[in-house]
């Protein structure tokens, strides 16, 4: 069962103001606490309410992401296992109005916060992730106020997507709101985990507190069955513009500046074919670089559906990517699942996921000789074991189903207080951020 949300944003308001509206939630809350205090140890029984906080669940406007379809898949997930899922989040609420530029739901207004408040009061779990939206702070903070257990999932490099989306005076306030976020969301929640192991390493490196590695297993389930070889050569012919003999390498995945395809087309061999598969903000601009002649075909269009990205999988010779900011990198995983190699960028989840000269090569697509090296000794039949590797990750619902009946720490109330500062100047920094964004 899902429930949805409305939010109107009421306007910009002051610091000062935002302050003291604060203050008079906490109060409030806290009278609420007391009130509640004598059957705060009585169990809870088993959960069936559980609320996801984040920026985009699934599919928005043609856009979407490996956090987005994780959060999707545990969505179904938790529906399908009889859970009351309530969504705040652009792609599931129910959006009226909301002028944020972080997206519907996440303005940081008095009227959506005070709803958020009304919101967490009223459930078993809250789960956080995505990436930065001050929502996302002030529902863990709440949870802590009413003592809900709090999930963060880290399912962004927040320092990467600064560098690479940023630049001047809005990346070093961008970088501030997002680095605090990752610290603020981790520390408070009741738990926190991240999707690879290479990113769980550089987070315990920064100090940012995460328990493991997460996965959610159905995201891959539409990967796993068979095709038939008519099937795959049609999808071969699509991708090679009519030209199937040729070495054929493809990317698939949302066509954003990080992303850096550039780097894949500088380093293609004349002789081969790069199939650009996806959607985004850049989808226009590779429209206009498809050239079959020049082995350069580019569909973007439309999202491609799972069931047709696994023929593309399996039609082509070797999956190419430079993104140096994945998380984890799913098109890795759903590739090595269809049986096709990986030449990735030596960076983030997918060195983790990728063992030269088993599954594919780690390179830095930068150098294009090395990359190129890379692709000829796939296309020589040198790997010796294309699928994925094992990985030590808890599944998702899993985890719910753990947390989701726990008591929240017995420090809470102290906890509640030393960080209503970071709070406020989280919320008073978010205010400037949605004003410089609309400016520019």
């Amino acid at each position: 069962m899902e429930q949805t949300l409305v939010g109107f944003d009421v306007g910009s308001f002051a610091l000062p103001t935002l302050v003291v509206a604060m203050l008079v939630l906490s109060f409030r809350v806290i009278q609420d606490l007391r009130t509640r205090s004598s059957v705060s140890d009585a169990p809870r029984g088993k959960p069936r309410r559980v609320m996801i906080v984040a920026n985009r669940i699934g599919e928005f406007n043609g856009e979407t992401g490996g956090g987005s379809i994780f959060r999707e898949k545990l969505f179904n997930g938790l529906t399908k296992a009889k859970y009351t899922v309530t969504c705040m989040s652009i792609g599931r609420a129910d959006v009226s109005y909301c002028n944020s530029v972080r997206g519907p739901m996440m303005s940081a207004s008095v009227h959506n916060i005070v709803l958020m408040a009304r919101a967490v009061r009223q459930q078993d779990l809250v789960i956080i992730s995505g990436s930065w939206t001050f929502m996302n702070c002030a529902a863990v903070y709440l949870s802590l106020l009413f003592g809900v257990p709090c999930i963060t999932f880290v399912t962004m490099n927040s320092k990467s997507a600064v560098d690479s989306n940023f630049s001047g005076a809005m990346w070093l306030l961008s970088y501030c709101l997002y680095m605090a976020s990752d610290y603020f969301n981790c520390f408070l929640s009741t738990v926190a985990w991240t999707r690879s192991a290479e990113y769980l390493k550089i987070l315990n490196e920064r100090h940012v507190r995460v328990q493991g590695v997460v996965s959610c297993d159905d995201q891959y389930e539409a990967f796993r069955p068979h095709d038939s070889q008519a099937d795959i050569a049609e999808a071969r012919n699509l991708l090679s513009g009519g030209c199937p003999e040729k070495p054929l390498l493809l990317f698939c995945g949302r066509l954003r500046q990080e992303k850096r395809i550039p780097l894949l087309l500088a380093a293609r061999p004349p002789n081969m074919v790069l199939a650009i598969v996806g959607n985004g903000t850049d989808a226009e601009y590779y429209k206009k670089l498809h050239n079959p002649a020049k082995g350069i075909i580019c569909l973007v269009e439309e999202m491609v559906p799972q069931a047709r990205l696994r023929l593309f999988y399996k039609a082509a010779d070797i999956h190419v990517s430079a993104s140096d900011f994945e998380t984890l990198g799913n098109t890795v995983h759903e590739a090595l699942l269809c049986g096709c190699p990986a030449i990735v960028q030596r960076a983030g989840g997918y060195i983790s996921q990728v063992r030269d000269g088993q599954n594919g090569y780690l390179v830095d697509w930068e150098d294009a000789q090395e990359a190129q090296r890379a692709i000829e000794s796939v296309l020589k039949h040198k790997l010796t074991s294309v699928m994925p590797l094992p990985r030590k990750a808890r599944e998702a619902m899993d985890i719910v189903a753990s947390y989701a009946s726990v008591h929240t720490s017995a420090l809470a109330p102290l906890m509640v207080i030393v960080s209503y500062p970071a709070l406020c100047l989280l919320w008073g920094m978010s205010c400037l951020y949605e004003r410089f964004s609309l400016e520019s």
